[in-house]
Formats: structure tokens, sequence, C-alpha cells
């Protein structure tokens, strides 16, 4: 089954009061300002175990003022019981038995309010699960990864947190992931603004990827059986075991692991599909690790990163060399920016044959999960479907 879900977020927009920037905005550009999101109060409200849970932004300059505002739950008034501080993101905890409805918050300048969730760890209980980000990126793609991971991994369920999509309903995305095999399929939409993509100084000002990761980690995969964190176009591969095998029988319950770009045959006519990715070159620089967790496991109170988990020393001595993933470079939109600044070299496009080698174990692992002649397999007639076939399918 399926779900679609819109979180509970709360926004200043009618207000005067602004997120101050976390660069100098004169000097970082109107692109900066324009991508920065100054008003998102927070993104999710949810009750768990006792707690309602505000995952936010950075406050910043507007962590005193909600301090000192009447916080109601229902009406009633609330004190926080926790304030948690990490590097692109808050959290802000308040104490309450039972599940209210409502939260309001009115403070000086200001006065926001949303509903309270549910936390649906349930969706995911004892599931082998991936979570991921995702804008625009094609329906093949995702279904490509999908059936890939269910393959040769075991993957069971995606929780797939969609940033805005104007391609396509999510509807579509849904219906169509259900065809790859997998148990359960949770879409979140997530329309909020996600930071300067190739500015390096601004980094910390990307707020939201690494909220919705912990959004996952709180509400949605808490009770899951393992869970891994991973972009659409890197596909995982593993000796003597799934990821989530592997990951589950470690002394951590965690794994982290390297990728390597891959790239298709310039004899390619379709070289936008995964499949096709069996090619490396020695140009390329490695890409950014990656990881598997079990949420229940030693490291379950630890903040989710995209590349890390917060807090936890020695990353490099922890990588698995039995686990790793391919970074399957046309199957992508490029958002986070052009290639020469995603570690591949400028003259990608003008490449010859001796600069790109033919790989044998990156060909016998996509043989597993994505066999060139049965790539489409189950996306026969999806371009251009109505999203009410698909779902009546």
């Amino acid at each position: 089954m399926f779900s679609i879900i819109k979180l509970a977020s709360a926004d200043l927009s009618h207000s005067q009061l602004r997120r101050k920037f976390v660069a100098d905005p004169l000097v970082e550009g109107p692109s900066y300002v324009e991508s920065y999101d100054r008003t998102t109060l927070w993104y999710d409200a949810f009750w768990r175990g006792g707690r309602v849970y505000l995952v936010c932004p950075k406050l910043l300059n507007l962590l005193p003022l909600i301090r000192n505002a009447c916080i109601r739950l229902d009406g009633y008034v609330t004190p926080i019981s926790k304030v948690r501080q990490y590097r692109r993101y808050d959290t802000i905890e308040l104490r309450s038995i039972r599940q209210p409805s409502e939260i309001s918050v009115e403070g000086e300048g200001f006065a926001v309010s949303s509903p309270i969730s549910h936390e649906q760890n349930h969706l995911f209980h004892g599931l082998n699960a991936h979570t991921t980000l995702s804008r625009n990126n094609d329906v093949r793609w995702i279904c490509d990864f999908g059936r890939y991971m269910v393959k040769a991994q075991g993957l069971e369920a995606m929780l797939l947190f969609d940033n805005g999509s104007t391609d396509y309903c999510l509807e579509e995305v849904g219906a169509a992931l259900m065809k790859t095999g997998l148990k359960q399929v949770v879409i979140v939409s997530v329309p909020f603004k996600y930071g300067l993509r190739t500015h390096q100084n601004s980094s910390r000002a990307k707020f939201l990827q690494t909220a919705m990761l912990n959004i996952a980690r709180l509400r949605f995969l808490t009770t899951a059986r393992a869970v891994i964190n991973a972009d659409l176009d890197e596909l995982i591969w593993s000796r003597g075991g799934n990821v989530f095998d592997l990951t589950q029988g470690s002394f951590l319950g965690f794994s982290i692991f390297s990728g390597e770009w891959r790239f298709p045959g310039l004899q390619e006519t379709d070289n936008k599909s995964h499949s096709v990715h069996d090619h490396k070159s020695k140009e390329a620089e490695p890409c950014p690790c990656k990881y598997c967790i079990v949420p229940q496991g030693r490291l379950k109170h630890l903040s989710w990163d995209v590349h890390r988990l917060s807090g936890l020393p020695f990353k490099k001595l922890l990588r698995n060399s039995n686990i790793g993933f391919y970074h399957c470079h046309n199957a992508s939109t490029q958002w986070k920016g052009a290639p020469a600044k995603r570690g591949v070299p400028e003259g990608i496009h003008n490449w010859s044959d001796s600069e790109l080698e033919f790989d044998w174990d990156t060909r016998s692992a996509l043989d597993v999960g994505l066999p060139k002649s049965t790539e489409k397999e189950g996306l026969v007639g999806l371009e251009g479907m109505d999203p009410s076939k698909l779902l009546a399918g």
C-alpha cells in the first residue's frame, strides 16, 4: 500500500518576523537570499510517547521569542520541556500525556498554530526501509532504484520526501513504486525552500534535508528493521549478505560506506537509465559516504545527517568495505550542481573511449536488480497515463 502525507507546519509569513541569515546576504548574492527559508517556524508537529515534537529549521534569533511565548496544546498553556539544537535544525519538545489535536504559539509580534499529527512508526515496523529527499526525479529513475534495491538488497519499504515536484503528481509516483515489489510506500509532501544548492560557504543554510531525515527517524522509522539513507541515483552493492542483514549483525547496528561514480558507455543511446551505468573513470573523485542504521540499535539517540550521524566520531574507522554504492551520473537532474561541481571532471561530455573503462563488477551487480533486457518491466505505458488509471491498476 502507499500513503501520501502532508506535514503539520507553521509559517511566519503573516508577521514581520524573519529568521536571520546564517551568512552575509551581500556576500552570498541574490540566489542565496531567494533560496533561504526565513519564514518556516516548524516543518512538522507530531505526538509520540507522551511528548509533542516540533521539528524546525535552525531557529537562530527566533528561539528566544519562542521561549518567551505562550504555547498552548488544545488551549492549555504548556511549557517547553526540551530544546535540542543541531547544526542544521532544532527540535522543541513539550510534555503531553494524551495526544492533543492542535498547538498554538503566541509571542511578541507573531501568532501561529498548526494541527498535531500522529507518529506513524507502525507503517515501517520490522521492514527494511529507505528514505531520501527528491524533486522532479524522473518516475522511471525512482522506480528503477526501488526495483534494484528490492531485488539486490531486500528493500521492503520507501519513505520519500518530495520537495515540491512539478513534473508529476505524487499519486503517480506512489502507484508506480508499488509495482516494483515494495510492501510499503509513503510519500511526504515537503514544499519548503531547500537552500542554495551549490555554494559551500552557505551549507549551514540547507536546513530542509537534515530536518526531514530526523522527522523520518522520530515519526516514521523508529521501529523499522534497518534504514538506508541514500539518493535515488546511488545503487547499493554488498558482499556477504545484503546491506540490511550486515547492518543488523553489526555491533553498533550501523554501517557507513563509500561510493564511486559510474557512467554509461559512450555508445549508449538511452544513457539516462541506471542499468547502463557500467563504466568507471580514474579521474572521478570518490563520493561522500552514505549509511544504513538500525533505529533501535546502540546509536538510536544520535541525530541523522546526510553523510554521517551527528556526534559520532571516527567515521573513517567505521567504514564497511563490504558495502558500497554506484553513483549513477546520468540518472539525475543534477539539481545539486553541474558535473564539475559533483566530483566529476569538466570534460565528461567529450570523453573518449579511453577515458571510460567498462567494469565487470558493476555490470554483474546491476544485472541482479536491473538487467538491461528487463529494465522497463512494469513501466510500459506509464508515461502520460492518467494517475487514476494507475491507482486502479
